[in-house]
């Protein structure tokens, strides 16, 4: 079967995801992952119209109005608001101020996201939870993340949520890290290289560092583009819940709970504990969440301060030279927890196992 063969077959299967037509074509991934993109370009090409890196390039630099954007480029306002709003849908951050727009470096938190597990019978939930992947690093234990994937899925559990840092990012000081160089590379080794196991959904927060990175310099919503270039290649399981923290309401029949998951900040301190502590202590009664999972320190802690269920879950890579200079530890796995509800929605039972792992040395051994 010739190029232009392939090409056409890709495009008169749209349903056809890019592990399917590989298997069908007797093709690489990679070459697969091309042919769905090929197709993705030639079936959207009447809809959507190229971004315009030089507007993108012009309201990076200050505030414009549709009309001083217009006469930049010499087009019409409706032109304009046509370019804005494709940039938009590619993930592009675009502030609008006072009529003006400009483009970000951040991203808005998201309202919360319903979770209504009364509909399905259910006051218990079984969740798993993991962070700081660092997926591109050579440090990265993919070794690791897929026997969690595996326990997870003789669990049963449905839904994995990761606190942020799933990519290593490109800084200068990382480079010598690095498996994989740019954004562009760096998402789609995390889409071949990420676990998918039938009937789990990984729930994906970004952090602020690390992809936060690009968000910063490349003004893109780093887990939007992540999940768009998953669903275009066929992975439907890879969900963008934000950037830094996301709330879940736990629903019951008469109430609810909140769980937050997010990335932190900062360095670890001497007390494992100590930066959740203060974290919670800082919190207003009336923004209290019932269930905190927390991402970036690169530990495993449980505490129940301020009556919030603080979870540091643990890392998916080695240590790193940083950490090893700054003697900080790694605690290499991650967690499941179980949360019980009451019909008010009140947390009555929280259960977290930490499930640990080790050097790869250990592993060698033979029993």
């Amino acid at each position: 079967m010739t190029q232009d063969d392939k090409i056409k077959y890709a495009v008169e299967h749209p349903e056809m995801g890019r592990d399917r037509l590989a298997k069908v074509l007797n093709i690489g991934i990679s070459e697969a992952r091309e042919l769905v993109g090929f197709r993705k370009r030639a079936l959207e090409s009447k809809a959507i119209k190229v971004v315009n890196q030089d507007i993108l390039k012009f309201i990076n630099s200050g505030v414009y109005s549709i009309t001083d954007i217009a006469n930049r480029f010499d087009m019409s306002p409706s032109k304009v608001e046509i370019e804005l709003a494709t940039l938009k849908e590619q993930g592009y951050i675009i502030n609008t101020i006072d009529g003006k727009h400009t483009a970000g470096d951040t991203l808005d938190k998201a309202d919360n996201i319903k979770i209504d597990y009364k509909k399905h019978g259910e006051k218990e939930i079984c969740i798993g939870v993991i962070a700081d992947t660092h997926l591109c690093s050579k440090y990265a234990r993919l070794d690791v993340l897929n026997a969690l994937y595996d326990r997870y899925a003789d669990y049963g559990i449905k839904d994995v949520y990761l606190c942020g840092n799933w990519i290593d990012g490109e800084a200068r000081f990382n480079k010598g890290d690095l498996l994989v160089h740019g954004l562009q590379n760096q998402v789609n080794y995390f889409i071949d290289e990420f676990p998918q196991r039938e009937g789990i959904t990984s729930h994906i927060l970004s952090g602020d560092d690390h992809e936060g990175w690009y968000v910063q310099r490349e003004n893109i919503n780093i887990g939007k583009f992540l999940q768009n270039e998953a669903k275009s290649q066929g992975r439907d399981d890879l969900i963008d819940i934000g950037y830094m923290e996301r709330d879940f309401d736990l629903t019951q029949k008469g109430g609810s709970s909140t769980m937050r998951v997010i990335h932190a900040g900062g360095g670890s301190a001497y007390a494992l504990s100590y930066s959740t502590q203060k974290y919670n202590i800082s919190l207003q009664g009336g923004e209290k969440p019932s269930i905190i999972f927390v991402g970036h320190y690169h530990k495993f802690d449980y505490h129940y301060d301020r009556e919030i269920h603080t979870v540091q879950v643990g890392c998916l890579c080695d240590q790193t030279p940083f950490m090893r200079k700054r003697k900080l530890q790694a605690h290499l796995g991650g967690c499941v927890a179980w949360i019980k509800q009451a019909d008010n929605g009140i947390i009555t039972s929280f259960k977290v196992e930490w499930i640990p792992f080790y050097d790869k040395k250990y592993y060698e051994y033979q029993w």
